[in-house]
């Protein structure tokens, strides 16, 4: 950000370098090289102040909000200060030139180069009849009040482009942090909603193996164990392996066979995706709750689930399927996130990155996610 912040303010510096050789080399053709630099460094300055004032504080406080005519208002100053500036500049320094000029060419059209004075300096003056005009034609000044309307109306047309990038940068940022928020809340609201109800679950199944005494017990006691310590700290990270993910999946599954009587129609293919590659976590158990809530496992003549996970250096490929009983099961309020939610973050975390399908059939629930890792 500091970064990106410091390479803004050298453009700039850059721009306004470039703008003042232009408005130096222009007036360096019939001044001196010092009336010249200082001309030109006042017109930076006062462009610069047009430019910025209208940027960053006419823009963003009355333009954007809808204040128009204090908007306006503004605009009419800035104006009138470039205005002012290149009235008194002409005066304190043009004129300076002008007096210098013999009278025939003080109202020429023709451009009066530098040497040209030089020239009429070293001539005597009295060769000319005397002044007819003591003071400059009014309509010299005029050109200069003119060339300071049009100098700020230019600086106002660019600045105003400006601030309208500059407002639009600003919104696409704050939405993008909005969104991220968005996915941080969401997050916790995952682990919020999956630790109290997976964590009853889990204990009372506990509970019911230490009540039967089996020698299970020590080992489901760790499961939950690695399982909690995943939630809670591990995937808090950006990314972690698909190793981590794979083992979360097995023990969240040993669970569920535990309150199931009998062999439950289980095909789990999960062993062959690469546990080194990174994921964001908690993507995909959300789907495989959402199989043993709805696939009735726990009817062993009827339901089932399929699990497949694999993965190669360019691609994650997850696909689950699971039975629609002719009941449909009770939707829990104690739930994830739900699959509308993780398709969304899918959209955040891998934009353009991902597909997801979908398919529902009468007696089958079926989802397929394939995610591109570059």
């Amino acid at each position: 950000m500091k970064r990106n912040r410091l390479i803004n303010i050298m453009v700039h510096i850059l721009l306004w370098i470039g703008f003042g050789s232009l408005a130096f080399y222009v007036p360096a053709v019939f001044m001196e090289t010092k009336d010249a630099l200082m001309l030109s460094l006042g017109s930076i300055l006062i462009s610069i102040f047009v430019f910025y004032s209208n940027a960053y504080l006419l823009m963003p406080r009355y333009f954007v909000k809808g204040g128009y005519l204090k908007y306006g208002i503004g605009v009419i100053i800035l104006i009138t200060c470039s205005v002012l500036f290149h009235h008194y500049a002409g005066q304190l320094v043009r004129d300076k030139y002008w007096e210098e000029l013999p009278p025939k060419e003080r109202f020429s059209h023709k451009p009066v180069i530098k040497d040209s004075i030089q020239f009429h300096r070293k001539k005597e003056l009295n060769e000319f009849p005397p002044p007819i005009f003591g003071k400059p034609n009014p309509d010299f000044r005029r050109v200069h009040m003119r060339s300071g309307a049009i100098s700020a109306i230019l600086i106002l047309f660019i600045s105003t482009l400006f601030g309208v990038y500059f407002e639009s940068r600003g919104r696409k940022q704050l939405e993008l942090k909005l969104v991220n928020q968005n996915l941080i809340s969401e997050m916790k609201f995952l682990k919020s909603q999956m630790n109290p109800h997976f964590l009853f679950n889990a204990l009372n199944n506990i509970y019911s193996l230490s009540m039967l005494h089996s020698v299970k017990t020590p080992d489901m006691v760790l499961k939950l164990s690695a399982m909690l310590r995943y939630v809670l700290y591990e995937s808090e990270d950006v990314k972690v392996k698909l190793g981590k993910e794979v083992d979360y999946i097995k023990n969240f599954i040993e669970f569920q066979r535990i309150k199931i009587e009998g062999i439950p129609k289980l095909h789990i293919d999960i062993d062959r995706a690469d546990r080194m590659t990174m994921i964001e976590p908690m993507l995909l158990i959300p789907f495989i709750e959402n199989s043993f809530k709805h696939s009735k496992i726990e009817d062993t003549d009827k339901g089932w689930i399929s699990i497949s996970l694999t993965s190669c250096e360019k691609t994650i490929d997850f696909e689950i399927k699971n039975s629609i009983p002719d009941q449909k099961a009770a939707t829990s309020k104690d739930g994830g996130i739900g699959i509308e939610n993780v398709k969304r973050r899918l959209k955040y975390l891998y934009p353009n990155k991902h597909i997801i399908g979908i398919f529902r059939q009468p007696k089958e629930y079926h989802v397929k996610l394939q995610i591109f890792l570059s």
